[in-house]
């Protein structure tokens, strides 16, 4: 029995014997293998970034004369006429036609007053050949263009080369002018400002 306790103590000495060998070779018990993640190769190619292009005009600024505006998008209204703006600080682009910088002439217009006393165009008569106008579009681009001309023409007048199809890029301010008619509702003239894309 002393025999088997010897020959037992001698077995449990020589495996703590072989485990404190592997300790102090290795300088810690052998532990599991673990996979190492994957790294980002040096050599990867950036994806480009990919630029939105958004011509619509949202934005009128003419230095000249103080005139920083929202533009709205509108059409025609009940009689066929150029939509008016739904504010009287912000000015309307007519959305049927082109867009500032497209071929051909855009539209814009404005109140030149309201009830309760300047409008985004009183001082539109102001202008002069050289002054520039800026149209900010969604994407932030500015197009600019250069007064060329200013004109006053009948409130009822109908002026087809307004909406004549064009290669160039133009661009009409339109306003009220004249005196105001109660009967119409409304200012005798129109006047108009022709700018070129400079």
């Amino acid at each position: 029995m002393v025999r088997k306790l010897v020959a037992a103590g001698l077995g449990v000495g020589i495996a703590l014997a072989f485990t404190a060998a592997i300790t102090l070779r290795t300088g810690s018990p052998p532990q599991p293998s673990r996979a190492k993640p994957m790294q980002q190769s040096a050599f990867q190619v950036p994806r480009p970034s990919v630029r939105v292009i958004d011509t619509t005009p949202v934005r009128l600024v003419i230095a000249s004369i103080g005139v920083d505006a929202v533009i709205e998008a509108r059409g025609l209204d009940a009689n066929r006429n150029l939509a008016t703006p739904t504010n009287f600080r912000n000015v309307a682009w007519y959305k049927l036609g082109p867009r500032p910088g497209e071929a051909g002439n855009a539209i814009i217009n404005g109140h030149v007053n309201w009830w309760t006393g300047d409008a985004v165009f009183t001082h539109l008569s102001r202008l002069k050949v050289g002054d520039q106008i800026r149209v900010v579009r969604a994407d932030g681009v500015a197009v600019v263009f250069t007064v060329s001309a200013k004109r006053t023409v009948d409130a009822n007048a109908r002026v087809a080369s307004l909406f004549a199809p064009s290669s160039t890029s133009t661009l009409t301010l339109i306003t009220c002018s004249g005196v105001w008619n109660p009967l119409t509702q409304s200012d005798t003239q129109r006047l108009i400002v022709s700018a070129s894309l400079a």
